[in-house]
């Protein structure tokens, strides 16, 4: 069965959820440093290729996958670290990501593009540049900026702020599918879909504190970083492994959600 009933006990509170994503992050660091320091390297070899062209695409396709294959592996050993008897290998688990990532994709693709199109529009209505006229894509950057301040602007705000929101919807209805897929050992992506409804605002409430706030402190911290590596080919590569290093904590509190989450709204293992 897919379907689960919970029941009003089942429903821990948010700080609960946040307290537990954390020890359960604490558990698994320690088995899962090994394969976040061959993530961090891989990071660092992609970012090396990308902005080298060293190789050319091929090198930054082959940089991409290896990336890919080591963060699933990470991902694995961390979920494993988390959930006794988990029964999901690695190909169960490379199935489900490539599935997500499939279904971003498509969905991002149609979200940003219908909100290209009304930005287009928004701005010719807004009268700052005439988009058939020569020369207009120079003018663009500067009239965007201005047309921000306007209703033009607020709308097309709006119209972006929703596609945002249901692109974090569809990843909070979704956050318990790598988890359920370790934990049962079958590819497990929109079977979980049912299993959260009704609690996105309980799951989007504890991931502040166990994805964006540990994101962005990790982000900005590279950021600082980059600035004093410059630019070489060595800062490069550093960077790139710095700038995932840095996302251990934000990669093990978010398997620590997804796995406090199933554990409190999920059905019994035995029934997934």
């Amino acid at each position: 069965m897919d379907s689960h009933a919970p029941s009003p006990a089942a429903q821990p509170s948010i700080p609960n959820l946040i307290a537990q994503a954390w020890r359960l992050a604490a558990q698994a660091a320690l088995p899962g440093l090994p394969w976040l320091a061959l993530l961090a390297l891989m990071g660092g070899f992609y970012k090396w290729a990308l902005s080298t062209g060293t190789g050319g695409t091929m090198l930054t396709l082959a940089a991409l996958t290896v990336l890919f294959l080591a963060g699933v592996q990470a991902s694995l050993m961390i979920y494993r670290a988390m959930i006794p008897g988990a029964k999901g290998a690695f190909m169960a688990l490379m199935h489900m990501n490539l599935a997500i990532y499939l279904a971003f994709f498509f969905i991002s693709f149609f979200v940003f593009f219908f909100v290209g199109i009304f930005g287009v529009v928004m701005l010719q209505l807004s009268g700052l540049v005439d988009l058939a006229a020569e020369g207009a894509d120079q003018q663009i950057p500067a009239a965007l900026a201005g047309m921000m301040s306007t209703p033009y602007g607020w709308a097309l705000s709006i119209v972006y702020a929703t596609g945002l929101g249901g692109l974090a919807f569809l990843a909070l209805r979704l956050l318990l599918t790598g988890a359920a897929t370790v934990q049962t050992g079958h590819v497990m992506v929109f079977r979980t879909w049912r299993w959260t409804k009704g609690d996105v605002l309980r799951l989007g409430a504890a991931s502040l504190v166990t994805h964006v706030l540990p994101f962005l402190v990790g982000y900005l911290l590279n950021l600082l970083i980059i600035s004093a590596a410059g630019t070489g080919e060595v800062a490069q590569f550093a960077t790139g492994v710095t700038g995932l290093a840095l996302q251990a904590p934000f990669i093990l509190a978010g398997h620590g959600l997804a796995v406090a989450a199933l554990r409190a709204i999920g059905p019994a293992p035995e029934i997934a």
